[in-house]
């Protein structure tokens, strides 16, 4: 069986085994021959199960005392670990598109960001600690330039893969959009990754992109959400730091504390009418102002 035979039925016993919460083996058997259309052994329910808590960091239990149930014993951990959950839902979706071939034409997918395959190689040298040639040409420029980077972590925004790395052409921390690298190679020497110095979660904990700016003051900022926006921001939050203040039948009130940045005003343009910036007034003055400068494109 191919490598990628083995992920899938990986991928089919992890998502089965979140949906039941708590389920046998039996269940497991039935529903694997429903989906597989052959039997499940014992003995390789068994191998697959080391594989999930290899695969996904899991530990998958059996409560004995009633029926012997299978379950994701440490489920809280997996649902904050956010490296995890998409390292399944990446699996989920290419299992469905495998599964999907005889009605792909009826399966819409967005626009996979250019140089996807980078991805490989800049995962390969955060592990490894080994610095990068990036050959970068960013969207003002008319010419590429060659920088040596010591990559730090990666950040997905909006679809767009970035790599944040202490760049010793800047001396300084740099994002690197990887679909503007127009060439990548691995070096011999290594560095010295700053683990005591540097958390990906604290650096970006404060801002809503990957546009970064300490210089920014820290500020409370309160939004009302009309005309159902409520229930989007409540499943798909703005920031981490989203807080819920106040309610009513016609609209909610959100709190946040970050540094405002051009990403979050983006962020909230693209609201429209369903969102009101509240405070503070500095942010609510800026959305006027961006929003008349929008009016006046239609005006002329």
């Amino acid at each position: 069986m191919a490598k990628a035979d083995y992920y899938n039925r990986y991928v089919w016993l992890m998502n089965t085994l979140l949906r039941e919460r708590k389920i046998t083996f039996e269940r497991i058997s039935r529903l694997w021959e429903d989906d597989w259309f052959t039997a499940l052994p014992k003995r390789t329910f068994h191998q697959y199960r080391t594989a999930v808590e290899r695969m996904f960091d899991v530990v998958v239990g059996c409560d004995v005392h009633n029926g012997y149930q299978y379950y994701i014993s440490n489920i809280d951990d997996f649902k904050t670990d956010k490296s995890r959950q998409w390292l399944l839902n990446t699996f989920t979706a290419s299992n469905l598109i495998e599964q999907g071939e005889s009605i792909k034409e009826r399966i819409v997918y967005e626009e996979i960001p250019e140089n996807s395959e980078y991805l490989t190689l800049l995962v390969d040298a955060m592990k490894r600690n080994r610095k990068l040639e990036i050959t970068y040409l960013p969207y003002d420029a008319e010419t590429p330039a060659t920088y040596t980077v010591c990559p730090y972590c990666m950040r997905l925004y909006h679809q767009h893969w970035y790599v944040l790395g202490f760049s010793e052409t800047h001396q300084a921390l740099r994002h690197f959009a990887v679909n503007r690298m127009k060439n990548l190679q691995l070096t011999d020497e290594n560095f010295d990754y700053p683990a005591d110095d540097f958390s990906p979660e604290a650096f970006y904990q404060f801002y809503s992109g990957i546009y970064v700016d300490d210089k920014l003051p820290l500020e409370t900022v309160r939004l009302r959400a009309y005309d159902k926006l409520w229930f989007y921001l409540r499943a798909l939050p703005l920031h981490q730091s989203q807080t819920e203040v106040a309610q009513t039948d016609s609209y909610v009130d959100f709190e946040y504390t970050l540094r405002i940045t051009p990403d979050f005003i983006q962020e909230l343009l693209k609201r429209g009418k369903q969102i009101e910036v509240l405070e503070p007034k500095s942010l609510r003055d800026r959305m006027r102002k961006e929003l008349s400068a929008t009016m006046n494109l239609y005006e002329k």
